[in-house]
């Protein structure tokens, strides 16, 4: 969350440098067409479009606590999943259509995650069902966390000639699809019972899907061309709220022939969800000026409000964010 937190205040730094370049480029050029003129007639178009994603995922979700004897007292200490760096991809087909500049697109976004951990020493389960187990605190424990993202989007935008220099882009659209989640979790006791050896699972499902509206405002700035080529810095914002709904199935086995389930009544509420983008673009015209080529690199944030809402014996029931960040490469090409 710190992390969050110090990328978001650097975005909105950003957000002010460009917001103050582009209204002074507004005004020092006094004889740039109006803002309510469109651009010239566009063709009708397709437009081809794929994305390599390298994303951080972030969210703050207890799977265990370890207890230490430190003279006259005992101290707690939460153990948590750290992610790495993982790669996704963003597939999709757009349409530009010849009447007032409207386009409309249509994508597919796919990331999978993992985090690993484990500990040892007096080690007690965060979960339900190996709590009730009765058997903590276990001697070791190891989990690992696995976030499945599949997603759709729709979009119809229509584009606005501010300056010369500046387009932009307000659209509205739908978007939808399911992000799964599970834990799976490995617990231990190397001398139960004297000379038995104890060993349990703990598999932890929370898999959501849900749909909404969405809206968003793209502007793209152009601060060089050199012939057919343009470089721009690009800028987006997307709200998105979908109504969804959670599914939390909990199951514990051990090699004692106990097994354990516990199944959370199902959650269905609305989910808000926060996308931005900031990064630049190169452009190439040919074909007699019938094609465009376009590459984007840029950094982007998408933040799923109170998302993990699974129950923690050790903390209580989740609302916790589910953060994705980090790099976004892109290719379009319409013709």
């Amino acid at each position: 969350m710190v992390m969050f937190n110090n990328n978001f205040r650097t975005i909105l730094r950003i957000v002010f440098v460009f917001f103050m370049i582009v209204m002074k480029d507004i005004h020092a050029n006094s004889g740039l067409p109006n803002p309510s003129v469109r651009p010239e007639a566009q063709r009708k178009t397709i437009d081809i479009f794929a994305n390599t994603l390298y994303w951080h995922t972030s969210e703050t979700l207890d799977w265990a606590f370890t207890l230490t004897p430190s003279q006259n007292s005992l101290q707690t200490a939460y153990k948590t999943f750290s992610f790495d760096w993982d790669p996704g991809f963003c597939i999709g087909l757009g349409y530009n259509m010849e009447h007032d500049q409207w386009d409309t697109q249509a994508s597919y976004t796919r990331f999978q995650s993992k985090a690993t951990d484990h500990t040892s020493g007096s080690v007690t389960p965060a979960f339900l069902a190996a709590r009730l187990s009765l058997l903590e605190p276990f001697s070791t424990g190891r989990a690992s966390l696995n976030i499945d993202y599949n997603i759709f989007d729709w979009d119809l935008a229509r584009s606005f000639l501010v300056s010369k220099y500046l387009v932009l882009r307000p659209s509205i659209g739908l978007r939808g699809g399911w992000i799964n989640q599970t834990i799976h979790s490995e617990w231990t006791i190397p001398n139960f019972l004297v000379f038995f050896f104890f060993s349990a699972s703990e598999n932890l499902k929370q898999r959501f899907h849900g749909g909404g509206p969405k809206g968003g405002l793209r502007g793209k700035w152009c601060f060089g061309n050199i012939r057919k080529h343009s470089f721009s810095f690009i800028g987006q914002f997307e709200a998105a709220y979908l109504w969804g709904h959670w599914s939390i199935r909990d199951k514990y086995i051990d090699n004692l022939s106990t097994v354990i389930h516990v199944i959370t009544l199902d959650r269905n509420f609305g989910s808000f969800m926060l996308h931005s983008f900031m990064g630049f673009g190169w452009d190439c015209n040919f074909n007699h000026d019938r094609s465009h080529f376009g590459v984007k690199l840029g950094y982007e944030i998408e933040d799923w409000f109170n998302h993990c809402q699974i129950f923690s014996d050790a903390s209580g029931s989740q609302n916790n964010d589910l953060i994705f960040q980090g790099l976004n490469f892109g290719l379009h090409f319409d013709f």
